[in-house]
């Protein structure tokens, strides 16, 4: 069991990790992955969902979570994986039954914009750059 000092340090870091990616991004691109596999596995009796539709949201969900794990992962490459959100959520629309009936469609976009937008927040604590010496005024 961890003690209060452990717990607070654990928050910290994780509160400190989650603004250093773009967090909620990664994690609706996830939620946009279940829901897409959960619309095509959990609708036995409601609606068939066989076919290519089936297939092309088993793959659109392997790409969204690898989007997502990427945002989560690896915050330098927010701009691709973002794009890959983003045309993964309005191809489910038309390939994977209505975007997983509309609510996969919609966080995949969500977390498509949500990377896109993202910028890095400058930690308080490191030191400022140095200006390039590759770029020098020019003298008249």
């Amino acid at each position: 069991m961890l003690g209060l000092t452990e717990r607070r340090r654990a928050v910290s870091r994780f509160g400190h990790w989650r603004r250093s990616c773009p967090f909620t991004a990664g994690v609706l691109a996830v939620v946009a992955a279940v829901e897409l596999v959960a619309a095509v596995g959990l609708s036995a009796g409601v609606v068939v969902l066989s076919g290519s539709g089936a297939a092309m949201a088993w793959l659109f969900a392997a790409l969204l979570l690898v989007a997502g794990v990427t945002l989560l992962v690896n915050p330098a490459l927010r701009h691709f994986a973002g794009v890959v959100a983003l045309v993964v959520g309005v191809a489910s629309l038309v390939h994977a039954n209505l975007g997983g009936f509309l609510l996969g469609f919609a966080a995949a976009v969500v977390s498509g914009a949500l990377a896109l937008s993202w910028v890095p927040v400058d930690d308080p604590t490191s030191e400022p750059e140095q200006p390039s010496s590759a770029v020098l005024p020019v003298e008249h």
